[in-house]
């Protein structure tokens, strides 16, 4: 990873104002953060579909509800892994990432004032 790279990972992470980045540039670093973040919902069209959307929050906020074992008509359990389910809310962090449908630029700027209760 290029020092540049770990720059613009720590500015994704910490995210003080939103940045506004080249498309190439995101596309390098995104892929160094993009494990501390999780999608809220599917990409987006927005003002009058000239900018692509996508929301994410931290994985650490865990909004999302955990699936159960269940059942089958004949007793067995459908849930094939057996894992803890994690404390919800641990951090409430929530970004947005805007893109031209051109896709010249990205920009990424926070949903709210929340800041990371953890490091990267």
């Amino acid at each position: 990873i290029s020092p540049d790279a770990l720059h613009h990972r720590t500015r994704l992470f910490d995210l003080t104002k939103p940045v506004t980045i080249s498309a190439e540039k995101f596309n390098e670093v995104w892929p160094y953060v993009d494990a501390v973040y999780t999608k809220l919902q599917s990409e987006r069209l927005q003002a009058y579909g000239t900018l692509r959307v996508q929301k994410y929050e931290c994985r650490l906020r865990k909004s999302k509800k955990s699936s159960t074992t269940r059942e089958d008509t004949e007793g067995k359990a459908i849930k094939r892994r057996h894992s803890s389910i994690r404390t919800q809310d641990l951090c409430h962090v929530r970004i947005k990432v805007t893109r031209p449908v051109d896709g010249t630029t990205v920009t990424i700027e926070r949903l709210d004032e929340h800041t990371h209760n953890h490091d990267i």
